[in-house]
């Protein structure tokens, strides 16, 4: 198994880990447990696409009825680690397992069809040393979900793709090297298996379950409005019970009622149903203004329903800037690399908010990389990415300037800092044997191969160089064309011209070596004596063997374990090989031959 496979396969187990979206309903009476297995396939870093198995265990009703809320929904994953993957691991020198994931599903009833993004934590999971398989635990939350009148039928709940953010940790709490350390990978289900988490009814709500009023938001806050000019705000009033709700009044009350309105076409609500209550606050005195929306309805437990609302007047309405941070640690990363943060400008006043000028100090290790910041409306945001780049080990540090017309801080400032580390030497050696056999195509005879192949594999490109030493073989073919059915042995002998390279990307091994081909001798068989008819010291290809050999379709190149190789070539002409050169040519030169390798670790 490939050495990134290992964290790859790591990350398998997250993978799966993460590729589920159960739904488990906190506190709820009479659910039942539930169980789904499924196989996926994640795209990793030079191996390519690898399987996973997670375990998806949750509890879930059978049946629900019309108003029900269920969740927050806990998800619970077991993931089956192999021992290839282990010992991947321990190869990359991980030490932990960790990470993040978004599992996507859908929940499906009679009359829509939910997406659901389920946000998971992968549980920071010790690599074992002994040999054998681990498992690697994961848990999330889905959100809540009301059911109403219009999904009263059958319902399931489908577990669909996953997106994965997976770290692998040394010892020293570092990311491990190569791209395995820190990568995403978008994960698939393995086409023809059922996905369906649970099956279940939703039913009408009984006498139970009556009006059940909701209003969202609690309160209404304005902020600063200025003096003359109104805004508006909407509350949403629902019905989560099962039988009609009938609104009786919307009245707004209180200190400084005579500055806020409302308008609505609130009267009665079927299960599931809802209405909007538009609020609109005039502002006609400067000062902090309060009042309290009230909505009274036939709910038989809450007849009255009150929402703060709130607002200020000024005699102008300013911008007022807002940062989502005020410093930024970029934290330590390789030296020649570099990493991106953002920050979330905000502007929570009454007017526009212009950005005049965003600058940082001289400093070429950060650099402001991208910006949609200039005019910024009330309630609205803009984002700043900004990059730093690690050039040395030492600390680095740096001020972002914002310039506005905020009328109180025309100035704000933002800390940056950031180090270098050294990433340490991102190649791996690979030690292999090999043993196969080539065709040739001339004289129909296949010869025995075997050797070793000591390579370096740069983990963070996937690219190899290396040595292959094939030792030396022979095999035999006939010559009945001059010698009567007389057969010939061949002795061959391999001299590499320069390094073997290649590369491994996406579990696909591809490896392109140069060799001259030797022939010391070649002998035929009479009357019991070996007789020589051609070779010698100085026998040997006239250019050079360039021979390309790749993994077959379909295998996965695994350098923990192996893996085959197959390829084709042309033999050039023999020469300085005797009398006969021309005849050994007739059947070791030419086109078509074929070449089968199968490639182990050495120990």
């Amino acid at each position: 198994m490939n050495p990134l496979c290992v964290s790859f396969n790591k990350s398998r187990l997250c993978t799966a880990i993460a590729s589920v979206v159960l739904m488990t309903a906190h506190g709820m009476a009479n659910a039942d447990p539930v169980t789904l297995e499924l196989d996926m396939m994640c795209p990793f870093p030079l191996i390519g696409d690898q399987p996973i198995h997670a375990t998806i265990t949750t509890d879930y009703p059978s049946e629900v009825q019309v108003g029900d809320t269920i969740g927050p929904v806990m998800v619970n994953t077991l993931t089956r680690v192999n021992d290839a993957s282990r010992q991947g691991l321990a190869l990359m020198q991980a030490k932990t397992v960790t990470g993040k994931a978004t599992s996507l599903a859908a929940l499906t009833t009679s009359s829509r069809n939910v997406d659901i993004e389920v946000p998971l934590n992968i549980e920071p999971t010790t690599v074992p040393t002994d040999p054998g398989d681990f498992d690697v635990p994961a848990t999330g939350e889905a959100p809540a979900e009301t059911f109403t009148a219009e999904d009263v039928g059958s319902a399931q709940i489908t577990i669909n793709d996953l997106v994965l953010e997976m770290t692998s940790l040394k010892e020293d709490g570092s990311p491990a090297d190569g791209p395995v350390g820190q990568f995403t990978s978008d994960c698939t289900l393995v086409d023809g298996q059922d996905n369906v988490l649970h099956t279940f009814k939703i039913t009408e709500g009984g006498p139970g379950i009556p009006q059940d009023i909701q209003v969202d938001p609690k309160a209404v806050e304005f902020g600063d409005v200025q003096l003359g000019t109104s805004q508006q705000m909407d509350v949403t009033v629902s019905n989560a019970g099962g039988e009609i709700l009938g609104i009786n009044s919307v009245t707004i009350d209180g200190l400084n009622a005579a500055e806020f309105t409302q308008s609505n076409r609130c009267t009665t609500l079927a299960s599931g149903e809802s209405c909007i209550v538009n609020v609109t606050y005039a502002a006609a005195e400067e000062g902090p203004k309060s009042a309290e929306l009230t909505i009274a309805s036939d709910d038989p437990d809450t007849p009255s329903v009150s929402v703060a609302i709130s607002g200020n007047g000024v005699l102008e309405a300013g911008a007022d800037i807002e940062l989502s941070e005020e410093a930024i640690d970029f934290g330590a990363i390789d030296i020649g690399t570099s990493t991106e943060r953002t920050l979330t400008v905000s502007n929570v006043g009454g007017a526009a908010l212009n950005i005049n000028n965003v600058s940082l100090s001289n400093n070429t290790d950060f650099l402001i990389t991208g910006t949609d910041c200039s005019i910024v409306e009330p309630k609205a945001n803009c984002a700043i990415t900004l990059t730093y780049t690690a050039n040395s080990e030492m600390p680095s540090s740096d001020m972002l300037t914002i310039e506005s017309d905020d009328p109180d801080e025309a100035t704000v400032t933002v800390a940056l800092t950031g180090s270098g580390k050294d990433g340490g030497d991102t190649t791996q050696h690979l030690g292999m044997s090999v043993n196969g056999s080539t065709y040739v195509a001339a004289s129909g005879g296949t010869l025995p191969l075997t050797g070793s192949i000591e390579s370096e594999l740069d983990l963070s490109t996937g690219m190899f160089t290396g040595d292959m030493m094939l030792d030396p073989t022979q095999g035999t073919f006939q010559i009945s064309r001059i010698f009567r059915k007389l057969t010939a042995t061949a002795a061959i002998e391999f001299e590499p011209t320069e390094q073997t390279t290649g590369s491994l990307v996406n579990g696909a091994l591809n490896a392109n070596a140069h060799v001259n081909i030797k022939v010391p001798s070649v002998t035929v068989s009479l009357f019991g004596l070996d007789i020589p008819i051609g070779g010698g010291d100085s026998c040997r290809t006239i250019d050079p063997l360039n021979l390309t050999v790749a993994s077959p379709e379909g295998d996965v190149f695994e350098p923990l374990n192996g893996g085959k190789l197959v390829g084709s070539y042309n033999l050039s002409a023999l020469e300085n090989c005797g009398p006969l050169t021309s005849v050994l040519n007739q059947f070791l030169a030419g086109p078509d031959n074929t070449i089968n390798l199968d490639l182990k670790p050495t120990p």
